[in-house]
């Protein structure tokens, strides 16, 4: 997204990143909702429905990794849907 929001901190933060490069999309985003928005955005700019993203889930104490959402895109019509979502052990993760 162009314009840098800030949002509140929570306890846990969620970061968003390409399979492809390893390229951070967005971080610090207080949900999934958030980060499912960035995903989709960066999807539309982009228009790579074969990319691969993850969005991994952080606690802000100690900064660990605590679980990895991987999921890709899916354009239908004017929308750009997320799909194939699962769990990833964060070891196995990219």
């Amino acid at each position: 997204m162009t314009q840098t929001t800030v949002y509140p901190k929570h306890r846990f933060y969620f970061n968003v990143e390409t399979e492809t490069g390893g390229q951070q999309i967005a971080s610090e985003l207080p949900s999934y909702r958030i980060a499912c928005q960035h995903i989709k955005h960066y999807a539309k700019e982009t228009g790579n429905q074969q990319e691969v993203y993850y969005i991994r889930l952080y606690r802000r104490k100690n900064h660990r990794c605590w679980s990895v959402l991987q999921c890709r895109v899916k354009f239908r019509d004017d929308q750009v849907l997320i799909t194939g979502a699962k769990y990833i052990e964060h070891k196995n993760a990219a």
